[in-house]
């Protein structure tokens, strides 16, 4: 009696591979077909995305006036070449004066494609276009939001000589001698030492007042990067 209960349970133990197919086969078969019908479609646009990569660079390549440009542009809207082709586009139209068509393309960089490289290029740019055409106050205000927004941006220095450059023009001289007192601080390796330098030596020149006394002719020497300490200003004629 003992004997013949464990092998009554070992038989009811055992896997009975036709009833688990019979219960569980059909939805195992749809899930198999999903999955295949899904790594084709992953696979179909993978190699659809790759030959549209290939045919928008090479669009890219051959674009050689507005028209070719514009084209791509309109042809591969939401690829990053398409960014590439407006930003050269900007920049034919600003080469050519046209500023007003230059800011709205640079525009359309910066807000249809914020995580592009160039986005942050062509904020750059608008600000440029803006002060190219008078417009001072709408570029500081650019040049100063690229600043704010991030300091350590590849392009958040020229935005700060765009800055001074504004501040001069508008007669804010003080205000533009400060910034390059702090790109100076940068040091001497620095690839805006120099124009910073030269610009600040002609504002404080610029800026001292008629009758001073001579401490505060000559301004205090700044340190800079490795030791280099910056002359004092040459005696006002």
């Amino acid at each position: 009696m003992a004997r013949d209960a464990q092998d009554d349970l070992r038989i009811t133990n055992q896997f009975d591979f036709e009833v688990f197919w019979a219960e569980h086969g059909k939805r195992i078969t749809t899930a198999v077909v999903a999955i295949g019908i899904l790594g084709l479609v992953l696979l179909y646009w993978r190699r659809q995305s790759s030959t549209q990569g290939e045919q928008a660079a090479d669009s890219l390549a051959r674009a050689t006036d507005v028209a070719l440009l514009e084209q791509v542009v309109r042809d591969f809207p939401k690829s990053p070449v398409a960014a590439e082709a407006l930003s050269r586009l900007a920049d034919v139209y600003y080469q050519n004066g046209k500023y007003a068509e230059a800011a709205s393309t640079y525009e359309r960089i910066a807000r249809d494609y914020p995580s592009h490289p160039l986005a942050e290029s062509a904020k750059l740019s608008l600000a440029e276009v803006l002060e190219a055409q008078g417009n001072l106050d709408g570029a500081s205000a650019q040049y100063l939001q690229i600043v704010n927004s991030n300091p350590n941006s590849y392009v958040a220095n020229a935005a700060r000589m765009g800055l001074a450059r504004c501040f001069v023009a508008q007669g804010r001289k003080k205000e533009a001698r400060q910034i390059y007192e702090e790109m100076l601080a940068a040091g001497q390796n620095s690839p805006w030492f120099a124009q910073s330098y030269l610009q600040w030596i002609v504002l404080s020149r610029d800026t001292l007042p008629e009758k001073v006394e001579e401490s505060s002719v000559k301004p205090t020497t700044t340190p800079a990067q490795g030791g280099l300490q910056l002359p004092a200003l040459p005696p006002t004629p």
